[in-house]
């Protein structure tokens, strides 16, 4: 078969959408959907919310390098008397989709007050999403805190 065969045969097929990067009309807006709902239910605690949204073999690597699974991130927001969050916002979205998969980037900011003081976090998170069972769930989550800009030398 000659090469402009083969191409045509992928595309009435169907298959050439993953090869060449195009994916399903409206999946970065339900990508960023997920993300936005994974936002709200950080800080309403909104664990039974999480649990759907959160793969079962979540890995959430924290900005100290510390690793947690799906039961430790959902333990960390749970909540309790000694905690509260008084918002979680993501800003500076950008979602790419590569079929069934995502990348999410952005900056994540929160504040709570744990056992009385206050702590303010500002975070560069990277998540990586799948298409599972017709809905969108992290699978992965990388925070990173971000460093001031170095000074250019004159």
């Amino acid at each position: 078969m000659r090469p402009v065969g083969l191409i045509l045969l992928l595309v009435a097929l169907g298959a050439i959408g993953p090869l060449t990067g195009q994916t399903p009309e409206g999946a970065p807006s339900e990508v960023r959907r997920a993300n936005a709902a994974w936002a709200d239910a950080m800080v309403r605690g909104d664990t039974m919310l999480l649990q759907q949204l959160f793969s079962d073999d979540l890995i959430v690597t924290s900005s100290s390098g510390a690793i947690r699974d799906k039961a430790g991130e959902l333990d960390d927001v749970r909540p309790r008397p000694d905690l509260t969050t008084h918002y979680f916002r993501t800003e500076d979205v950008r979602a790419r989709v590569y079929g069934s998969a995502a990348v999410v980037t952005g900056m994540a900011r929160w504040r709570i007050t744990f056992q009385g003081r206050d702590a303010d976090f500002e975070r560069r998170y990277t998540s990586v999403w799948i298409h599972d069972r017709s809905a969108w769930r992290m699978v992965a989550l990388q925070l990173t805190t971000p460093t001031p800009p170095r000074p250019r030398p004159q």
